[in-house]
């Protein structure tokens, strides 16, 4: 009886421990990022025309941005919209993914 016993809990401990790795990979869904591609972010101002360059005025922080596509950017001289896309702070240039207009 005893020898069952102690085989039993043997195989509960052994189960025990291979189904654990099992389902914690099984649960984890995979994070795939490129290094060296930062992450697009929100930006909310007014687009204004400054020189050959469209810029996006955020008023709250008194600052300017210029927008790498100026045929998107153009369509939204003047109004406050929201605006999507990667920062490059070197430049203080954003790449725009997309422009929306905010009522």
């Amino acid at each position: 009886m005893k020898r069952i016993f102690l085989s039993l809990a043997g195989f509960v401990a052994l189960f025990g421990l291979i189904a654990a790795p099992v389902q914690s990979t099984a649960l984890a869904a995979p994070v795939i990022r490129t290094l060296g591609q930062p992450e697009a972010e929100t930006f909310v101002g007014t687009i204004l025309k400054d020189g050959d360059n469209y810029v996006l005025s955020d008023a709250a922080t008194k600052s300017k941005y210029i927008l790498d596509d100026a045929k998107k950017a153009s369509v939204f001289e003047g109004k406050t919209v929201k605006v999507t896309g990667t920062l490059d702070k070197a430049r203080n240039l954003i790449h725009v993914d997309t422009i929306q207009d905010i009522v």
